[in-house]
């Protein structure tokens, strides 16, 4: 076989780079604007909350729910892009910059960590820029320790800058320390709820005399569905999350401040109708692009022609894959989950340094390395997957198994689809894996019981 040519090895090269995923602009000539076909889904889950912010005065709060690697950081920047056209001024911030991510979180810190990262993000040009009036709610933190008598001796010594450095940089890489202030601020919550609302007043005052106009603030917080924990604590995690947005709902209004969160998809299971505690907004759910028909199981074409532009945005996939059957394979292998997608078409363009197109071993070689990370499943939770490829529902048993069923959904070997209502599949990469095995389980039983 002669060896590939340095185009076709520069091509490949290109393409396994332009498949990383990554939030995007929309004016990113990556980015395709799938809800603009009302066939993939109902609702623009964007065009309804920019709706629900312009039709709202003053303040707000609404909640975006979806998987990990669905598009929500790219959707939360296209809200962006519509709201700033609309007039607003708008902070977008990563809370998983601020937070560590696998352990409990709690109110005050919550609170803490959103007052410090709006100010941190109010620094950029188009805000308030290098303004030396603006104080750093990090420095306005340690005065509120001083006044209420919260001591961080050993933050200020180990940062060597000060207690608001310490503060910003041990909620972050401390988990020791986080747990301290939450037990310190416990009995402070309601003087540190006025103190982040009175800055974020001040905050909001100061915009509007800068650039002179009576401009709404929108805050569109990313990342917050991070918050998953581990193995260990997961479900004190969850339950935190939990606890966090249904008890402490009220405290996360934000004077005169439009507010989007994004949560996990496992919220709303654990909580049942907690839109009512954010209306009018309420939750919106940003699902994955469906690629099947739930009560037929034939292949949805306009889910599969969705996909192929994105990934025609990224690549020369014919030059990779030749005939569209195949894509079309991949996609529907996908589940319509965009991150699973690309790393599919990643594992094939990492395996096609022999031949392009690339023959169909490699294409099976890249679908078992994706597959074979999601495996092995225990039997308790195949016997569950599979009622849930059957029904379509998430098929909760009983209450006590709600981490699990979160467990699914943050890993998606459940995912979630919109067509009117929400309805469940399997992750198609291991649905006739999860099939096989409890026909094993079945036979098993049957063998003994006979």
């Amino acid at each position: 076989m002669a060896p590939m040519s340095p185009g076709d090895q520069v091509f490949l090269r290109n393409f396994f780079q332009a498949l990383h995923y990554r939030p995007l602009d929309p004016e990113d000539p990556q980015y395709v604007p799938i809800y603009e076909d009302d066939r993939l889904a109902s609702d623009d889950p964007v065009q309804l909350m920019a709706q629900a912010v312009q039709w709202t005065t003053g303040q707000s709060v609404q909640l975006l729910s979806g998987f990990r690697g669905t598009g929500k950081s790219t959707e939360l920047r296209r809200l962006r892009k519509v709201l700033r056209q609309a007039g607003y001024r708008v902070v977008l911030l990563d809370i998983e910059d601020y937070l560590n991510t696998s352990v409990p979180i709690d109110i005050s810190d919550f609170l803490i960590v959103l007052a410090g990262a709006f100010g941190d993000e109010l620094q950029s040009v188009e805000l308030l820029g290098e303004d030396p009036a603006q104080e750093s709610f990090w420095d306005r933190l340690a005065a509120f320790c001083t006044r209420t008598r919260v001591s961080f001796d050993e933050i200020s010594a180990k940062a060597g800058e000060g207690v608001s450095v310490g503060i910003k940089a041990s909620l972050k890489s401390d988990p020791t320390f986080k747990q301290k202030l939450q037990e310190k601020m416990a009995g402070h919550l309601g003087s540190l709820v006025a103190e982040v609302h009175a800055y974020f007043s001040e905050c909001v005052a100061r915009l509007k005399a800068k650039h002179l106009v009576a401009a709404e603030v929108v805050l569109l917080v990313d990342s917050v569905e991070h918050i998953r924990g581990t193995s260990v604590n997961a479900d004190a995690v969850q339950a935190s999350v939990e606890s966090l947005f249904a008890i402490h709902a009220d405290k996360l209004h934000l004077p005169f401040v439009h507010v989007i969160y994004t949560v996990p998809p496992y919220l709303t299971v654990r909580s049942p109708n907690l839109g009512i505690l954010y209306a009018p907004g309420g939750v919106k759910l940003l699902s994955a692009v469906k690629v099947r028909d739930a009560e037929s199981g034939h292949l949805f074409q306009p889910g599969l022609d969705a996909l192929e532009k994105i990934v025609r945005a990224r690549g020369d996939w014919q030059r990779l894959l030749s005939d569209r059957q195949v894509l079309d394979r991949l996609s529907a292998m996908s589940g319509g989950h965009l991150r699973d997608l690309l790393r599919i078409v990643a594992e094939i363009v990492l395996r096609g340094v022999k031949r392009l197109p690339v023959p169909e071993k490699v294409v099976e070689t890249a679908l078992n390395q994706v597959r074979n990370e999601f495996l092995p499943i225990a039997e308790s939770d195949a016997l569950w997957l599979e009622r849930v490829a059957r029904s379509h529902d998430p098929s909760l048993v009983e209450a006590a198994r709600l981490p699990d069923l979160a467990r699914f959904l943050d890993t998606h070997l459940v995912l979630c689809y919109q067509n009117g209502r929400s309805w469940y599949d399997v992750h198609p990469l291991v649905l006739d894996h999860i099939r096989e095995q409890v026909e094993r389980l079945e036979r098993e039983r049957a063998a003994q019981e006979g």
